[in-house]
């Protein structure tokens, strides 16, 4: 009977310290790790272009006023240095640029004054790479007067020629010339747009 008592005691002792071992075990043993939470991921950026510098023949479309004139003209017989500003151009997207003039173009030589006006207004059509502007179908209402000294010598229908110019054109500054002549002209902007 003492051994069964024996054998009793070991296996409860067994078993308790197997269940103690195993308690111990689970109380120190480390949590298994917490599966990483998915980082989100980058949405997409749209790469937005930088915007690309406009053609010069897409940069004339447009209000633009004179803002300074020279010619060197043939004038009853005397060649006189002329200046003035102050024409309205306005190039269309459909291929046709208006000219709006009431303007004095003024010079002197051998102490005479010269005078030519013009007022009225003309309508072509246009068509533009990125140095030449070339025209057509030229047409003019109003009329040009020629003084000298303050005297009328001649007035004449306004008129205009197709002779191709030259252009550069760059943001809101244009300059049109050919031989003799040079244009610049300043986009007229829309009302509260900054200058």
């Amino acid at each position: 009977m003492p051994i069964v008592v024996g054998v009793v005691v070991l296996i409860v002792a067994l078993v308790v310290c197997l269940g103690g071992a195993a308690a111990a075990y689970l109380l120190t043993r480390p949590d298994p790790a917490a599966p990483p939470s998915p980082s989100p991921s980058p949405s997409p950026v749209a790469v937005v272009p930088s915007p690309t510098p406009a053609s010069p023949a897409r940069c004339l479309i447009g209000q633009w006023r004179e803002t300074s004139y020279t010619s060197s003209a043939e004038l009853f017989g005397v060649t006189v240095q002329l200046t003035g500003a102050g024409t309205l151009l306005s190039y269309g997207a459909d291929g046709t640029v208006v000219t709006v003039d009431k303007v004095t173009r003024t010079g002197t030589r051998n102490g005479d004054r010269y005078e030519v006006i013009h007022n009225g207004s003309t309508r072509l059509n246009y068509e533009a790479d990125d140095e030449m502007i070339s025209y057509s179908n030229a047409s003019a209402t109003g009329t040009t007067t020629w003084k000298v000294n303050g005297s009328v010598r001649d007035r004449e229908n306004l008129s205009t020629t197709i002779t191709p110019e030259r252009y550069t054109c760059k943001g809101d500054k244009l300059r049109v010339y050919g031989d003799g002549y040079s244009i610049e002209a300043d986009r007229i902007l829309p009302p509260g747009r900054p200058v």
